[in-house]
């Protein structure tokens, strides 16, 4: 499989002039020394993207003249052309530091397992409740009631502690994980929604 993908990487960085890829390796040289200088173990898939950018950039701007010669006419507002750019890069980047790319590569996956799973609920906040543990009562769009879960830190929870008042009322899109949880009363396991993530609509 790996020889598969290296023969597909090679033919398409053969389609470029010879000057390209001599500068092409220098880039993906740079790109690869500056990344693998950062802490990638701890950063979320944006941040990781954010950075990756953030060290071809870098490497960009100590080749300028070879980079107006070869992609002078590459016009950063143009997504498509930008994307193509960068990919040929990262393809050299895959054969010069491949270690560093499969941890780039094994949390974009887990993040993409992650976010797969997740359900999205609209609705309004009705009441927040509990005393181990909080739970969070919505009644979305349809009039369905949900006991959603409140068991840690999630984008949105900042309002519900500061200002626990002021949300009840609040029209809401959560994004919830189905978990289980075990019940020593019941002595068996029942599953529930917890939540991830709360957006505030106006």
């Amino acid at each position: 499989m790996k020889a598969l993908f290296s023969l597909f990487l090679l033919a398409a960085l053969a389609s470029l002039p010879l000057a390209a890829q001599g500068l092409i390796d220098k880039l993906a040289d740079a790109s690869c020394e500056c990344i693998s200088k950062q802490d990638v173990d701890n950063m979320s898939q944006e941040q990781m993207q954010m950075q990756l950018s953030l060290c071809m950039m870098e490497a960009v701007g100590k080749y300028p003249e070879e980079f107006q010669k070869e992609f002078g006419n590459l016009n950063p507002g143009d997504q498509a052309a930008m994307n193509k750019f960068a990919e040929q890069v990262g393809m050299k980047m895959a054969f010069k530091c491949p270690t560093v790319l499969m941890k780039v590569a094994d949390v974009q996956a887990q993040v993409q397992a992650t976010t797969s799973t997740l359900q999205v609920l609209a609705g309004t906040i009705k009441a927040i409740d509990g005393e181990e543990f909080a739970t969070v009562t919505l009644t979305d769009e349809q009039g369905r009631t949900h006991k959603l879960l409140w068991l840690r830190y999630f984008k949105g929870s900042e309002r519900f502690i500061s200002e626990p008042s002021k949300v009840i009322g609040s029209k809401v899109q959560v994004k919830v994980e189905s978990v289980e949880y075990y019940s020593p009363k019941a002595k068996d396991y029942y599953g529930r929604k917890e939540i991830r993530e709360v957006e505030f609509l106006k």
